[in-house]
């Protein structure tokens, strides 16, 4: 049997190489880092686990719950001071400015001549119905309760054209305020062509889902109030229009601001518009149209200008344009830029001309703004806009101002357009002096935006503030301090026109403060106050010159009669001496304006020593004329043209 044999080795600690301890260190530290990882994960499993069988409640999920989309029309239900609608006064205004506005853009934008009749009854109580009729296309049926019930529904809104109405709240807003003051429907009468029978609907606005809600519909044989009976005494039936009637808590009052004084307003810049209106007590007026011609309208939106866009505004742009190229998205989706405007962009920019715009990076949007700003680019065409003209505002002051009977009007001035954020705008304004305006108090300033008249928040109206911002002592005015509203018997007219009204709030009561249209306001205000000043420099020469020539009448003939009686010899003729003193040609004009006319009447008489022959020029913009003394040579356009020839002291 072979031996079994046991070999016994000793241990023996062998000292550790010091970089083998560290690599045991490191695997330690990164073993524990691995318990405490899976330690964690354990810990968040476990509380997914638990969160998934039973979740906590916290008080974010009960404030999420009672978080919900405001319908517009209910957030303007209990803030409707926002659109104008604050006190009975002003609710009244707001609410015929709104009807007003909706009847006028509807009748030209259907190429028809407005025929306006606004009616204001008394209900009780400060209840107060509204009706206002136009002679326009009328609505469809179907669409009634989308037009008069629905906030934020129109046309208008982003169409780049220049509309009274902009937003698609108004005449919604005014019968939302009459259903929340009085209760009552609101009804809408409608006729689109003599081929269909005119409807009317009775409805409600229903707040909560912003729709209108239709109570009765029914046919109806609609009587043209306007027209005059046939001899059976049977009005003609109304071929086409609108008419919403509704009713509110209101006050109406006479005294400004008031809705006589917003019609009277709406006529001057609206000269084509026929409008009638009567009041709670039944008292009748009317506003003749001063000419049948609609204004031009644009045929097309207007596309931003570059001076002045947003960086947001352009990168929105680009990524929704439909063209691949950039050189193609500068001259399609942006006005005014032609080749050479466009390579000096691009070149500054350092943008190529096939860059894809849907590519454009925050920075090269950012360089296009720059570029934009240093390079020449024309300003927007005059056709994108529709101002009133000075021929208009004229002929539009002396309709509805005849009772002040002014003795001067500044020729009115139309600017050419400008920009701002991209937006075209231009500014017209006109002046009238004298008469019977009182001359102890601050001019009176008629506001306008896109045809429609501003009544409230003047002080915070960028057209009171340019107004106020010059020196009005230096062209004749009254005005303390070189500052404010200027004094004296006089009317500033302004009108700004543009695709979108800056307005300070939705009601739409007040041109916001922006430096750009300021601007062109003042420069406006400037060109037609030097017209006033030289009216005011002649006038007050004239003043000098006849009581120079009340004194000259009157005290050389008493010193001759009186030198005659003392030498006994008879009174010699003064003419010539007078003529010697004064050495004017002295013109009196009369001028009456009638509903079918004028009336003209000039009386020259030659202060001088010699012959005076000129050509004696009257403008009389729009009217006919009935009776002229002297019989005029011609008549040129607006001009009344008379060829003078006088002897010396003589008069014709």
């Amino acid at each position: 049997m072979g031996q079994m044999t046991f070999n016994f080795e000793t241990e023996e600690k062998v000292p550790e190489k010091k970089q083998d301890v560290e690599i045991k260190e490191e695997k330690k530290t990164e073993k524990k880092k691995e318990e405490k990882n899976t330690t964690s994960t354990k810990k968040i499993e476990k509380k997914v686990k638990n969160k998934t069988a039973k979740p906590k409640k916290t008080k974010a999920h009960q404030m999420a719950k009672e978080q919900r989309d405001i319908p517009v029309s209910e957030f303007f239900e209990q803030n409707r001071h926002i659109l104008g609608f604050d006190n009975p006064t002003h609710s009244l205004i707001t609410a015929v400015k709104e009807g007003v506005d909706n009847s006028l853009d509807a009748c030209e934008q259907a190429g028809i001549l407005p025929d306006l009749i606004i009616k204001i009854g008394n209900l009780g109580k400060d209840e107060l119905s509204i009706s206002i009729e136009d002679n326009g296309p009328g609505i469809i049926e179907e669409n009634v309760p989308n037009v008069f019930g629905r906030l934020l529904y129109g046309s208008r809104f982003g169409s780049g054209k220049q509309s009274r109405g902009q937003q698609g709240i108004g005449i919604s807003a005014a019968i939302m305020y009459g259903q929340l003051t009085t209760g009552r429907s609101a009804v809408i009468c409608t006729r689109i062509s003599k081929d269909h029978l005119a409807t009317k609907i009775t409805m409600k606005l229903d707040t909560r889902n912003n729709r209108g809600n239709v109570e009765r519909k029914e046919d109806f044989i609609w009587k043209d109030e306007l027209e005059e009976p046939n001899e059976d005494g049977i009005s003609p039936e109304k071929e086409h229009g609108t008419k919403v009637s509704f009713s509110i808590k209101g006050r109406y009052r006479e005294a400004r601001p008031s809705v006589l004084e917003y019609i009277k307003s709406t006529s001057i810049v609206n000269p084509h518009a026929r409008i009638v209106f009567i009041n709670p007590d039944e008292k009748k007026f009317t506003f003749d149209r001063a000419i049948s011609k609609l204004p031009k309208l644009p045929t097309e939106g207007v596309k931003p200008h570059p001076h002045g866009v947003e960086l947001g505004q352009v990168m929105r742009m680009a990524q929704h344009s439909s063209e691949h190229q950039m050189a193609k998205f500068l001259r399609k989706d942006f006005s005014s830029m032609g080749t050479k405007s466009i390579n000096d962009v691009l070149k500054k920019s350092r943008i190529t001309t096939i860059v894809r715009p849907q590519d454009l990076t925050r920075i090269e949007a950012k360089a296009l703004i720059e570029s934009f700003k240093s390079t020449s680019i024309r300003t927007p065409t005059s056709g994108i806009l529709v101002p009133i003209g000075p021929k208009l505002i004229k002929m539009g002051l002396k309709q509805v101002l005849e009772e002040y009977r002014p003795d001067f009007y500044t020729l009115p001035i139309s600017r050419t357009p400008s920009v701002f954020s991209g937006t075209p705008f231009l500014v017209e304004v006109g002046m009238v002096y004298g008469g019977n305006l009182p001359k102890d108090q601050p001019v009176q300033m008629l506001r306008f935006a896109n045809r429609v008249p501003l009544l409230y928040q003047a002080g915070g109206c960028a057209i009171t503030k340019a107004v106020q911002s010059i020196n009005w002592r230096l062209y004749g005015l009254d005005q303390r301090g070189g500052k404010g509203t200027p004094s004296g018997p006089a009317i500033i007219l302004i009108h700004v026109a543009s695709t979108n009204i800056p307005f300070t709030s939705e009601a739409k009561e007040a041109v916001a403060d922006i430096a750009e249209i300021k601007k062109e306001i003042v420069l406006g205000l400037r060109n037609n106050a030097k017209t006033l000043a030289r009216h005011l420099k002649k006038q007050k020469k004239r003043a000098k010159v006849s009581e120079k020539f009340d004194l000259v009448q009157k005290v050389l003939p008493a010193i001759a009669e009186k030198t005659s009686t003392v030498v006994g010899k008879p009174v010699p003729n003064l003419d010539k001496v007078v003529a010697a003193i004064m050495d004017v040609v002295w013109i009196e004009e009369n001028i009456e304006y009638d509903k079918e006319g004028i009336n003209i009447e000039v009386q020259i008489t030659n202060y001088r020593l010699r012959s005076a022959n000129f050509k004696l020029r009257a403008e009389v913009p729009g009217h006919q004329i009935n009776n002229a003394k002297p019989r005029p040579g011609k008549r040129v356009g607006n001009q009344v043209i008379w060829s003078v020839g006088l002897p010396t002291t003589e008069s014709t």
